[in-house]
């Protein structure tokens, strides 16, 4: 599996025969998986740690930038930088912890995105995670989907330990410009690929591939969108990506 971080058909707006989607782009927070991951894990790890109330204020602050109009980029930027001084390795091993402890949940995955995304597979198709949550959260969500690659934020390490810097977000037009470098490396054509989203940032996805698939109807701005859907939950989680 890299980082950059069969199913018959895709019917919907533009169908897709059998073997004829070279690979499938995956949005993961509230599209694969309820939580919001980099939060998520961010709260367990703390609370592992004696230090719930610590990353409750952090999460409570990074809302509240949010709600204010700081952009999904500088506030991701903003929050990662409290993994400063974090071990790699160890911050990769919460993360299997984290991951085992939500997976447990049976309402943890999207059931309908993991079967579509299991047809796919069958049928020859790359499953991609495109997301802006980071690789401890996201490289066992991969492991358990069959995700050839994750195209995510990446964060800089120095002397085995998290810097705090990102080097690269992964939000809105950055899933565009992944797609596009990920498609020429992989030599394969975006008009005959799938993407999942469930957020208008999605759309970024959407107007590369020839399959769009919203996932659930939490976002009235893609309510008229043209694209396949698949169900998502009944009640929708704050998104914080």
């Amino acid at each position: 599996m890299t980082h950059r971080s069969g199913t018959p058909e895709i019917t919907g707006t533009g169908g897709a025969e059998s073997g004829s989607v070279p690979a499938a782009f995956v949005d993961v927070d509230e599209t694969l998986v309820r939580s919001v991951t980099f939060l998520s894990l961010f709260s367990f790890d703390a609370r592992r740690r004696g230090r719930g109330a610590e990353a409750d204020a952090v999460i409570e602050e990074f809302r509240a930038l949010r709600a204010a109009g700081m952009s999904r980029g500088e506030s991701h930027r903003w929050f990662y930088r409290h993994w400063s001084g974090r071990d790699v390795a160890d911050l990769g091993h919460v993360g299997r912890e984290w991951f085992a402890s939500r997976a447990a949940d049976p309402a943890f995955f999207n059931i309908a995105v993991r079967r579509r995304l299991a047809e796919l597979s069958r049928a020859g198709s790359r499953i991609v995670l495109v997301s802006g949550s980071f690789a401890p959260a996201l490289c066992p969500i991969a492991e358990a989907v069959g995700a050839t690659s994750v195209l995510c934020t990446s964060l800089a390490t120095a002397a085995g330990k998290y810097t705090g810097e990102v080097l690269a977000t992964m939000v809105g037009a950055d899933k565009s410009a992944a797609l596009h470098r990920y498609a020429e490396e992989a030599a394969i054509d975006l008009s005959s690929c799938a993407a999942f989203g469930d957020h208008h940032s999605d759309v970024a996805m959407f107007e590369l591939v020839g399959h769009p698939v919203v996932v659930g109807d939490a976002d009235p701005r893609l309510h008229g969108y043209p694209a396949q859907r698949l169900p998502g939950w009944t009640a929708p989680v704050s998104r914080g990506s």
